[in-house]
């Protein structure tokens, strides 16, 4: 059996770690398009900030291929797939045939059609070659940057930029983090950008980039206005990476459309991470929902189904984690009903704006929907559960962002059923065999209780 990945990130190394637990014989082949060994995405701003070095950006060990028997094609695109003949052509000419195929090529960002877009100095941010660029750049011209839209991958940018000392003016159509945050998280996320020292030129649209010998010298809005500028990093939105599997056959909608085993048209062909379409759980539809452990989870189911074994995909939720500076701030499926144009839903408030605090939760036939959680993630995990398991709440509605008895009450009976009579074999390798039950620790859920919270809420809002 030949496995072969087209992608080399967090899908592809979940992929290849249930493949190796099915089938530890077969072929299998990663083509990525980045000459690098696999990286953790979420650190390349950290690394554009120099908070970390390239050298602490491994996601995997380095004999990960080694190890995994993996075939690493790294360096060269996929350019197209014959489906039929079964095999995958690089940009080389190079035909690399298959038995099983996972598409997990991500997501690209969609350039706007405008004047000095292929300037030197303007830029994605995406991938790590995008972070050595923007350092080089940064290097060398202006230390002024500008970064066009404002949604998560524009925050990281002019945050990562900031922190390394470039002034940076961050330019949104509307609001900030607009698709997963409501009008109130979107003004204090704001509010975070500014006293950090990033500029928000907001309501204006980019009408062209100048250059001078090629490089970027400034912009133009659709006012008139003009700002200097050394770099500009285009961040106006992301679309799933469709081009391989357009005209082949291959359904889409937004994404690669999956059944619940992840595979498509074709099932030997499978689909993961930000370019498939999969269930979400609190829309009850197919939706993206594009964020790292969701691409490795269904990566890793994908691995496990082109081998052989048939595990189902249950859906995911949508999750975006972003801090700015000390402040966290945690998105959790539908968090803005009205953008949606969704009607029916309930929601509830809570803040302190003192100390940077907004919390939300979304709900619907007593059922929490999504959430946000500025400044305090005190329950987050436990919401975000509650979410996923679509768990029927009425009686606690009231009682979670006030966290009083009835809500501790609720979760120790949910934690009680889950752990009580639960056994855990041990593997063969181990001396004793005789399997571990697990039990509900009454003074450990106590003590938790009695954990005094750090402020005082402002009320809720109903």
């Amino acid at each position: 059996m030949r496995y072969v990945i087209i992608g080399n990130s967090a899908a592809a190394v979940g992929a290849v770690e249930s493949i190796r637990k099915v089938d530890q014989a077969g072929q299998v082949v990663i083509i990525g398009d980045e000459p690098y060994h696999v990286y953790s995405r979420p650190l390349i701003a950290h690394f554009l900030a120099g908070e970390v070095g390239d050298d602490r950006l491994a996601y995997r060990s380095a004999d990960f291929y080694e190890r995994m028997q993996v075939q690493a094609v790294l360096g060269y695109k996929a350019t197209r797939i014959d489906l039929t003949g079964q095999q995958v052509y690089l940009a080389n000419e190079k035909a690399i045939d298959f038995d099983r195929l996972l598409i997990c090529t991500g997501s690209c960002v969609t350039k706007p059609n405008i004047k000095g877009i292929d300037l030197r100095g303007v830029t994605t941010f995406q991938k790590l070659t995008d972070a050595y660029y923007i350092k080089n750049q940064s290097r060398s011209k202006s230390r002024r940057a500008v970064v066009v839209g404002g949604g998560f991958i524009g925050l990281r940018a002019a945050q990562s930029l900031r922190e390394a000392g470039i002034d940076v003016a961050l330019l949104v159509r509307s609001r900030v983090m607009r698709r997963v945050l409501d009008a109130a998280g979107s003004a204090l996320v704001e509010s975070l950008l500014q006293a950090e020292g990033i500029e928000i030129i907001k309501g204006r649209a980019l009408q062209e980039i100048q250059g001078q010998n090629g490089q970027v010298a400034g912009i133009i809005l659709d006012d008139g206005r003009v700002e200097a500028c050394g770099i500009v990093v285009v961040a106006t939105g992301v679309a799933p990476n469709l081009d391989l599997v357009t005209n082949t056959g291959v359904q889409i909608d937004k994404g690669i459309l999956v059944n619940q085993y992840l595979q498509t048209t074709y099932s030997n062909v499978f689909a993961a991470g930000d370019v498939a379409q999969t269930y979400d759980i609190p829309r009850g539809i197919g939706f993206i929902n594009a964020n790292w452990p969701n691409a490795h989870e269904q990566g890793g189911v994908a691995g496990f189904n082109m081998a052989g074994a048939r595990v189902p995909y249950h859906g995911s939720i949508g999750m975006n984690v972003i801090s700015i500076g000390a402040v966290p701030v945690v998105a959790l499926g539908i968090t803005d009903p009205a953008s949606e144009q969704q009607a029916g839903y309930e929601q509830k408030t809570r803040t302190n704006k003192q100390q940077n605090i907004y919390q939300k939760l979304v709900f619907k036939d007593n059922r929490l929907k999504g959430a946000i959680f500025i400044g305090d993630l005190g329950l987050c995990g436990a919401v975000k559960e509650l979410i996923r398991e679509q768990t029927l709440v009425g009686i606690i509605k009231d009682s979670i962002l006030s966290e009083n008895y009835q809500l501790y009450g609720f979760l120790r009976k949910k934690r009680q059923a889950q752990l009580e009579g639960r056994s855990i074999q041990w593997p063969e390798t181990y001396v004793t065999q005789n399997p571990y039950r697990k039990s509900f620790n009454e003074a450990s859920w106590t003590e938790r209780e009695r954990d005094e919270r750090k402020w005082s809420p402002q009320g809720v809002t109903q």
